[in-house]
């Protein structure tokens, strides 16, 4: 048997309106196509399904139980279909993360590569900027999610995810004393020349608290705000450098090593933040969770 939709739906509102004009007006059809449509369904299947007076159409007993059971399915095929719509406008849509530089360096990318793959409909736009300027810009409605690391900014409107551990680490040219030490401590940076990161990076009140615990004296060369500006000056001869690992130079340099920092290990707290009054859902809830699972 052949069947087509818009002939169940005739079948149903015809069975509901007990009238051809009305079911002909409710499916924005002409009277007589809702006629046509329901003799070629009775024909198909060899029965009657309407008795038909000047005045009234009636379903038949077979008829009734039929218009009863297709309109339950056709309710489901209805329901599956708004599901299918509502998922596809949960995968659509804008999605605006802020984040610091070390971030930006080696968290998100795999994280954008995922979301590319699995949600193409989402347009991911990412903007840099420091710690304090990240918490600004989730808090003013300028970006929707914020990736970030704790440190002294007031965090305290926002809704924090931990994303997992940064640890910190030591950048020395190949050549330097130190990168034959598999496991520098901090207090290996006594009386050094180092390039720092600079106040507004989140991590510097970190290092510096970690130096002055362990009684750790440096001596700063240079200060810059972005980790691969450090790197270069590090390579260029400058001194050594405290990164943290998101941000330190891979195995593959072959101008630098990276070692981590021992005694104590010292790291930062990398978070997702959002708004409260903004709840995560549609795209930006997909986003966050591929964040949040890929973590560190």
């Amino acid at each position: 048997m052949n069947f087509t939709l818009r002939q169940l739906q005739v079948l149903t509102a015809v069975a509901r309106h007990g009238s051809f004009t009305r079911a002909a007006q409710d499916l924005g059809m002409t009277q007589s196509a809702v006629s046509t449509s329901v003799r070629h369904l009775e024909a198909e299947l060899g029965l009657p399904l309407f008795d038909r007076d000047t005045r009234n159409v009636r379903p038949t007993e077979t008829g009734r139980d039929l218009a009863t059971r297709v309109g339950g399915l056709l309710d489901d095929l209805n329901n599956v279909l708004e599901s299918a719509r509502s998922t596809a406008l949960r995968r659509r849509g804008r999605v605006r993360i802020a984040a610091v530089p070390t971030a930006i360096t080696r968290l998100l990318p795999p994280c954008c590569a995922e979301c590319r793959g699995r949600y193409p409909e989402i347009d991911l736009r990412i903007e840099e900027m420091a710690a304090e300027d990240v918490a600004a810009a989730v808090l003013g409605g300028h970006a929707d999610l914020g990736v970030l690391n704790e440190g002294r900014q007031d965090l305290a409107p926002l809704t924090a995810t931990p994303l997992g551990n940064d640890i910190f680490c030591l950048v020395c040219p190949q050549g330097h004393p130190l990168a034959r030490k598999r496991t520098p401590t901090w207090r290996d940076l006594d009386g050094q020349d180092m390039v720092m990161l600079d106040a507004r990076t989140g991590s510097r009140a970190l290092i510096d608290a970690v130096l002055r615990d362990q009684g750790v004296s440096v001596r700063p060369v240079q200060e810059m705000s972005r980790p691969e500006a450090v790197a270069a000056l590090v390579a260029a001869g400058m001194g050594i450098a405290v990164l943290p690992e998101l941000a330190a130079p891979t195995a593959a340099d072959r101008v630098l090593v990276s070692r981590r920092l021992s005694k104590p290990e010292a790291f930062r707290h990398m978070i997702l933040v959002h708004a409260p009054g903004r709840p995560l859902e549609g795209p930006v809830a997909l986003v966050a969770e591929v964040l949040v699972r890929r973590g560190v």
